[in-house]
């Protein structure tokens, strides 16, 4: 599911953008869905802050003023979700402000309008090249985008894999999703006989507390001092 949040004050453009939408992702197999948005009140930052996966900002530039520093908030609490910018303004100097501190997807000049369906069509692109985790419980499969994997841990002799919104109990072993998700990346490290962590989504390891914390503020206290320097070795190693 990919969830499009849009915000203009304009109909016309509302119009223009969900119909992009529309015709691009019929192309596609994915579910999505569109909020459209005409201010930023509490119903738009309920949907902005909330947990649900795979969202895709589209902004117009020339209805708000302060719209960098709602983006700006937006990509502190949430570093997977695009952003694309929509306005009239000097497309050289605005790709370079957007790229270095809101790092958004694109910047397209409302003379250029159409070119949102390009962009829309390389992060569809993206979400279906994406590498995931398949899992079958006892009613159903559960297909897991693995970037989206904050930590696995072991519970009452219950796998929990816990994600940016939810939490999926398997019957899968540790060691299995372990050996599982080395083949599709290189960011999984055991840092603790309980606990598997996915690096790519750690802001912090605080070995002295045994705390991680995650980009979303969410934590997780399995760290163990008898991982330590392998932790150490391979945040090295990844460049984190």
């Amino acid at each position: 599911m990919i969830n499009f949040i849009v915000v203009t004050e304009s109909n016309l453009y509302s119009s223009l953008i969900e119909d992009k939408i529309d015709s691009t992702l019929f192309k596609s197999n994915l579910e999505y869905k569109i909020y459209l948005f005409n201010s930023y009140n509490d119903n738009f930052f309920k949907v902005s802050f909330s947990n649900i996966e795979n969202k895709v900002f589209i902004f117009d530039l020339d209805y708000h003023d302060n719209i960098f520093d709602i983006a700006k908030k937006i990509r502190n609490n949430d570093k997977l979700s695009e952003i694309i910018f929509i306005g009239c303004y000097n497309k050289d100097y605005i790709n370079s402000f957007l790229i270095s501190s809101i790092k958004a997807f694109a910047f397209i000049d409302k003379k250029h309008f159409n070119i949102l369906e390009d962009k829309l069509e390389e992060i569809i692109n993206s979400y279906n090249l994406s590498k995931v985790l398949v899992i079958k419980t006892i009613s159903n499969y559960n297909i897991i985008k693995i970037s989206n994997i904050l930590f696995i841990e072991v519970s009452n002799r219950k796998t929990i894999i816990h994600t940016i919104s939810s939490s999926i109990i398997t019957s899968k072993s540790l060691n299995y999703l372990d050996n599982k998700l080395k083949l599709e990346c290189d960011f999984f490290i055991q840092t603790h006989r309980a606990c598997l962590v996915n690096l790519s989504n750690v802001i912090s390891i605080d070995f002295k507390k045994k705390e991680i914390t995650f980009f979303n503020n969410k934590k997780c206290n399995l760290v163990s001092r008898n991982y330590k320097s392998v932790i150490k070795e391979k945040i090295d190693k990844i460049g984190l």
